[in-house]
């Protein structure tokens, strides 16, 4: 009895370490705000293990000065998606399907004296759900629960303690057996592991094609779709070789098309209570918030698709308690104030460069008590004057020099002076 609860306490304390710790607090799932970026990571959540793929697929995303495994996934997930149990992370709500189909390699795996053999799809399903809502530990398995892996590696720490770095491969791996030696985890003590092979590089990759603008683009490709599509299906692999996974990933990047992409605004702004946008909008979608009644307090503008192109972007705006700006302010540069709570009343844009006449620049803008304006055009003001009126969104169109304009450009500017 007392070698068995001392195999039991040992256990226990290997799941501590692998699963999520540290001063966990379910927080609002709130906008990060004023806090600087400091690069991009690479992201998935994965139920290999299941056989059931992925929760969310391979994509980028922004990393913050101060961030934390937990905070990263608080505002990737968010933080109300995420069931936390003390220092840990026990599940994921909407994270379960109950489509198993356990991996013949992971059926095969040593028994546990004390746990019995290795589960199979029936034996997992027997097992089932803790909760009905959410894939939790001990789910399906008494061995089971999420674990992560930065660059391939098993930290063996909890969140708290992994700093994102920039370029980091950052996956959320569900274990069925043997507290990750299906993963590849391998723990002295503990039982040999499977599933070894190196995917970090093409998952990384997959990170990238997802988050790219012209991923639809791509996929027209018949070759480049092919392996696409094979890439997801060695991702799930656990037979797969790291040699196999070498070559997919080289054939995958040197087959992705060549998209000559057209030159368009891309823009965010800084939003009163909310703080930055963390993603970008373009193509005249609505920046800023509607309904709220909150002010802009700065915008940042630049462009895509230019190269070929001598061709660029400027933009000042006319501010609460100052007025216009004397300097532009140009290609991604902040417009407006920081930390003031002063509005935006007011903007001017227009495109710099050689063969800034070869394209127009299009914006409109939804001003407090008037609603969405008309199009201003090519350095016109878009917005007020004279009236106090706070700007709660905007919108920015690149066309070619003479295409028509996307709206009416009769009234775009109202001014009370």
């Amino acid at each position: 009895m007392k070698k068995l609860m001392k195999k039991m306490l040992m256990l226990g304390l290997m799941m501590t370490v692998l699963l999520f710790s540290g001063p966990v607090q379910a927080e609002e799932n709130v906008p990060v705000q004023e806090e600087a970026q400091t690069g991009t990571i690479s992201i998935s959540v994965e139920k290999f293990s299941l056989g059931e793929g992925y929760y969310v697929e391979p994509v980028q995303i922004p990393i913050y000065t101060g961030d934390t495994g937990i905070t990263v996934l608080n505002r990737f997930l968010g933080s109300d998606k995420i069931v936390w149990k003390s220092n840990y992370l026990v599940g994921i709500y909407g994270a379960q399907t109950g489509e198993l189909n356990v991996p013949a390699s992971i059926s095969k795996m040593e028994s546990h004296q004390d746990f019995g053999d290795a589960p199979t799809t029936e034996t997992a399903l027997a097992e089932g759900l803790t909760y009905p809502d959410r894939l939790s530990e001990k789910d399906y398995s008494p061995m089971s629960g999420w674990m992560y892996s930065v660059n391939n590696v098993f930290p063996g720490y909890g969140l708290d303690g992994y700093t994102p770095a920039n370029g980091d491969i950052f996956r959320l791996q569900f274990t069925l057996w043997g507290y990750g030696a299906d993963l590849g985890q391998d723990f002295m003590g503990g039982m040999a592991p499977i599933n070894q092979t190196d995917k970090s590089d093409l998952t990384k990759l997959l990170a990238e094609i997802n988050s790219s603008s012209k991923k639809s683009q791509y996929l027209q490709d018949t070759q480049f779709k092919t392996l696409y599509d094979q890439a997801y299906k060695m991702m799930m692999n656990f037979e797969a070789t790291t040699k196999q996974a070498r070559e997919l990933y080289n054939e995958l990047k040197a087959a992705i098309p060549v998209v000559t992409e057209p030159v368009s605004a891309t823009y965010h702004t800084h939003i009163q209570n909310v703080g930055w946008e963390e993603i970008w909008k373009t193509d005249g979608v609505m920046s800023g918030t509607s309904g709220r009644g909150l002010r802009l307090e700065g915008i940042e503008v630049k462009l895509s698709g230019t190269e070929g192109h001598d061709l660029g972007i400027r933009y000042k705006t006319h501010i609460e308690n100052i007025g216009w700006e004397n300097d532009w302010k140009a290609d991604g540069v902040m417009s407006g104030t920081k930390g003031r709570g002063l509005r935006l009343e007011g903007i001017d844009i227009e495109l710099t460069g050689a063969d800034a006449g070869q394209f127009d620049v299009y914006y409109q803008v939804h001003a407090q008590n008037f609603g969405w304006l008309d199009w201003a055009k090519n350095g016109e003001s878009a917005g007020t004057a004279g009236f106090g009126y706070r700007l709660e969104g905007i919108r920015i169109v690149v066309v070619p020099a003479g295409e028509a304009a996307p709206g009416s450009t009769e009234r775009p500017f109202v001014t009370n002076n």
